[in-house]
């Protein structure tokens, strides 16, 4: 039976591309996060084999890190850019990424790929039309030409833990809702979701302290939209940072009506039953 398409929406692939076409990515960093370094053993609590999903990843070398950590057995990443997929594999020649070509009769219209490497997973196409998959054609994907071994049984795969750095942050604000129950059904009992948001704190006008992305989102719209799941246990600020800590920063935000900026580290814990 084929796999059902994962299709991309055109306006928004249209918005990325254009940031994509850009001589700067605004977002992407050359260093692994310092935060996903200070707390990655909340993301691999158990002392093997935990899969690790990073939503919108971009090219982002927090996934090689990931990838590296001898307690991960599978990170899969989603993006809605081709390019952030095949520069990330180029990147990462270690990581033997190769672009998989999901079976013609998925859908000919379908732009989506498949790039698999050791222990590693992106995927081109739609977040929400992955999440919005029922359990078994979403496994499907994930693992579909993958190393992952059959056992691990494609109607039950499920997440240990969500590394969430720039996906909330850049989603409509609208579906924020939709995000966090996803969020919940992917991940096992007992698992976690390490986020990160950004605050516009400071803002010279209500058009920026809306404007985006990345969005803001404040500790008190986290807790209330989280703690309002019946999957989530418990939700927890581990820090906050300024973000504007250089002349150049402050020049650049200030352009945009953003006099204080901070980020936010939480960890978000799922109920284990």
């Amino acid at each position: 039976m084929a796999n059902p398409p994962i299709t991309i929406t055109d306006d928004v692939q249209g918005f990325w591309a254009a940031r994509w076409s850009g001589a700067v990515l605004g977002w992407h960093k050359r260093d692994v996060n310092p935060h996903l370094q200070k707390y990655s053993d909340i993301l691999v609590e158990k002392d093997e084999s935990n899969r690790i999903f990073v939503p919108l990843c971009g090219k982002s070398v927090d996934m090689a890190y990931l990838s590296s950590n001898a307690k991960v057995s599978h990170v899969v990443g989603i993006d809605i850019i081709k390019q952030a997929a095949e520069e990330f594999a180029e990147d990462h020649p270690a990581l033997s990424l190769q672009e998989y070509q999901p079976e013609e009769s998925c859908d000919a219209t379908s732009s989506g790929s498949i790039f698999h490497g050791d222990d590693i997973t992106i995927i081109v196409g739609d977040l929400f039309n992955l999440l919005e998959m029922e359990h078994e054609d979403r496994a499907k994907y994930i693992t579909l030409g993958s190393t992952v071994s059959a056992e691990d049984g494609s109607t039950s795969y499920l997440f240990d833990s969500i590394y969430d750095r720039a996906s909330m942050v850049a989603i409509d604000p609208t579906l924020r809702n939709n995000y966090a129950t996803y969020m919940g059904e992917i991940l096992r009992p007992g698992g976690v979701m390490l986020l990160v948001t950004l605050d516009r704190r400071k803002v010279t006008d209500d058009a920026a302290k809306k404007g985006g992305p990345p969005f803001s989102i404040d500790e008190s719209e986290v807790r209330q939209l989280f703690e309002s799941h019946e999957w989530v246990d418990t939700v927890e600020l581990l820090e906050e940072v300024n973000d504007l800590t250089t002349d150049d920063d402050k020049k650049r935000w200030e352009k945009k009506g953003v006099l204080e900026l901070y980020e936010l580290v939480f960890v978000i814990r799922k109920k284990k039953s």
